[in-house]
Parts: C-alpha cells; sequence; structure tokens
C-alpha cells in the first residue's frame, strides 16, 4: 500500500484507487466468509442434535454478499472522502451524506438478518417445547412473540442510528417513556386484555378448539385466542366475544383437557316398589352395547336419593369424545324410555295421598 502511494502520489488518483481497492477487498472478504461457512460450518452444524444451526447458518449465508457490498461502499466513500478534504468541500459534504445513506442501509441489512434469525429461534425452541411436553403449538402465540421481538429490534436499529448521526438518545428514551406512562393511563382496559391475551398464551387453560365453559355459564368451541379478546362459537352458531381480562379473572371449565374423555351422565326416576335389579340390568345392557361409550372403565348404575314419589337412579359412563356427549345421551335416554314402556316399569310420577275427614258437629 506504501509503494502504490509512493507510486500515484497523494492526490485524487490514489484516493479512488484506495476506494477501489477498499471495496474489493471487502467482498473478498465476504466471499472467503461464505466459502468458509458453506463448508466448515455447514459440517459443524450437521453435527450437531438440532437443525436450528443449519437454518440459521442459511440465513447468514443469503446475506453476506449484501453485508460486504455495503461494508465495501462505506470503505470506499470514507477513502474518498479524505481527497475532498484537500480539494472540494461541498464533494466532502455529499461525500458524507452518501456515507450517513450507505450507514442506514447498513443497519437494516443487519436489522433485517438479526429479526430473521430472532424469528426463526422463536419458532425453534417454541416447536421443540411442544414437541416435549405432547402440547400443540398455539397458533396466536408465535405471531405476538414474533411481533414484539421485531419491535425491540427495529427499536435498537433506529437508537443505533439516531447515536451515529449525533443525535440525544436519552431525551428520546425519556419521551418514549412518558408517551408511553400515558398511553397507559388513557388505555387501561385494552392493556389489561393484551396482558390478559398474552397470559392465556402462556399459561394455556385452553387452547383454539377447546370446548369451555365461561364464568357466565355459556358453552362453546374457542375459534380464536387473539391479544384483546377470544372468540367463541357456541352451540346456537353464535359467537361470542369476551375480553381476555375477564377470562383469566373468572372460572373456566375446560371440557377437551387434559384429555377429550367426559363422563355420560343419564338421570332416571321410577316408582316405589319397582325391581332396582331389573332395572340396573335394562339400563346397562344400553350402555354396553352402545359404540360410543366406553368400556374402560365400565359403565354403571347407581341409586342416587328416594325422592317424594320416586326412586332416582343415576347411569354414569364415559366416552372418548366430548361432542359425542349429547348425543350419546340422548340415544341412551330413548332406549331407556321404550324400553321401560316394554316391561311395563312404572316411571315415577307426582303423587298426593289426601285424607277425608267427616267435620265435626257443632252443637249451637
Amino acid at each position: 500500500m506504501e509503494a502504490l502511494r509512493t507510486y500515484l502520489g497523494n492526490g485524487i488518483l490514489s484516493h479512488v484507487v484506495n476506494a477501489l481497492l477498499m471495496f474489493v477487498a471487502a467482498m473478498a472478504l465476504g466471499w472467503i466468509t461464505k466459502r468458509i461457512l458453506s463448508t466448515l460450518g455447514r459440517r459443524l452444524a450437521a453435527n450437531t442434535a438440532s437443525d436450528l444451526g443449519s437454518i440459521i447458518l442459511e440465513i447468514v449465508l443469503d446475506r453476506i454478499k449484501w453485508i460486504a457490498v455495503v461494508a465495501g461502499v462505506y470503505l470506499a466513500t470514507e477513502q474518498l472522502s479524505h481527497a475532498a478534504d484537500a480539494t472540494d468541500i461541498t464533494a466532502h459534504q455529499w461525500l458524507g451524506y452518501a456515507q450517513g445513506v450507505i450507514f442506514v442501509c447498513f443497519v437494516a441489512v443487519v436489522t433485517v438478518l438479526v429479526i430473521r434469525i430472532a424469528d426463526t429461534s422463536v419458532k425453534h425452541f417454541i416447536e421443540r417445547h411442544a414437541r416435549q411436553t405432547s402440547s400443540k403449538i398455539n397458533e396466536a402465540l408465535l405471531p405476538l412473540l414474533n411481533r414484539l421481538v421485531t419491535i425491540l429490534i427495529v427499536l435498537i436499529a433506529v437508537i443505533t442510528i439516531l447515536h451515529h448521526f449525533g443525535q440525544d438518545v436519552s431525551s428520546l428514551v425519556v419521551s418514549l417513556g412518558v408517551g408511553s406512562l400515558a398511553i397507559a393511563l388513557a388505555a387501561q382496559e385494552t392493556i389489561a386484555n393484551m396482558i390478559g391475551g398474552f397470559v392465556i398464551m402462556t399459561d394455556r387453560p385452553f387452547r383454539v378448539g377447546d370446548r369451555i365453559k365461561l364464568p357466565s355459564g355459556e358453552i362453546g368451541d374457542v375459534q380464536e385466542i387473539g391479544i384483546r379478546s377470544t372468540r367463541i362459537l357456541d352451540f346456537d352458531n353464535n359467537l361470542i366475544v369476551s375480553p381476555n381480562a375477564e377470562l383469566i379473572k373468572g372460572r373456566i371449565v375446560n371440557y377437551s383437557y387434559p384429555s377429550e374423555h367426559i363422563r355420560i351422565f343419564v338421570e332416571m326416576s321410577v316408582a316405589y316398589g319397582t325391581d332396582i335389579d331389573r332395572v340396573r340390568t335394562i339400563i346397562l345392557r344400553f350402555a354396553q352395547e352402545h359404540q360410543g361409550v366406553l368400556k374402560s372403565p365400565p359403565p354403571s348404575v347407581a341409586l342416587v336419593g328416594f325422592g317424594e314419589s320416586s326412586v332416582n337412579l343415576v347411569l354414569n359412563g364415559r366416552t372418548d369424545d366430548y361432542r359425542q356427549k349429547f348425543p350419546i345421551e340422548t340415544t341412551l335416554r330413548e332406549q331407556i324410555y321404550k324400553a321401560f314402556l316394554d316391561e311395563k316399569i312404572q316411571i315415577a310420577m307426582p303423587q298426593r295421598v289426601v285424607h277425608l275427614s267427616s267435620p265435626l258437629n257443632v252443637t249451637r
């Protein structure tokens, strides 16, 4: 480099040649780095137990050439700015503007690269956690985490750019803090629902597709878990939109978790004097023959109480699909009712015993 500078002198031509050499050197360094990562890096990534390294490596390889180009142009303009110092102040200013634009481009390229790596890493760790815990991936959690990570990375990039141009970043941070406090006070309910949505996505009291019972008593299937609210489709095909803050504070009954097994429950009443063993045999026959009722645990019939005019019995069973609970119970009720009619088993009816007495003779 010194010999070349002696040969060319200290004029503009020397700086131009140095700029070209720096650009070529940056491109060559980028090419060498890419070759090393393509060979040695892929071998090392292939020997790891996880495929995350290979995925991140491919993302980096796609961006190396752009990083090399931007870095080479930046170094070239830096060298040309030395030549402009001694000749033209206006040209030096324009080169300074060009350097600023190139620096912004460089930060943008690196920011996009970091965002891609962060998104891939978040998705990988969530999927691995889902495989280890044998649970499904929450469709709303992954976009929320990616969005939060993206906002954080972009904010850091903006602060870096402002700091490069000599702006006071501390005042910006203070302004953002004051503005955030004002927004938080003005939108307390919205923020509470957003926090509730994040709690639901992480704690997972229910998931998309689960059948739940709300604190207000409605029962339906979860269609979507959003940041602000959860949408539930009830049995009348009506969409219930419930704020997340209310769901995390109330008592939720989840019929789908930890498994889709649910109890079959059929109540009936027979008249006093009925042979209970005979009634139990009839009821169990229908429960055992039904394909939707599980054989283990076996169904059972229990006498649960004595009413004013009836003996109360309950059929207990299990099914492996909570969606079949109502159809199975309906079918069993119909079969039991028809069997009681055929077997002359009297279904309990309200009865009252009235005692009549003659009026007392009243002497006048």
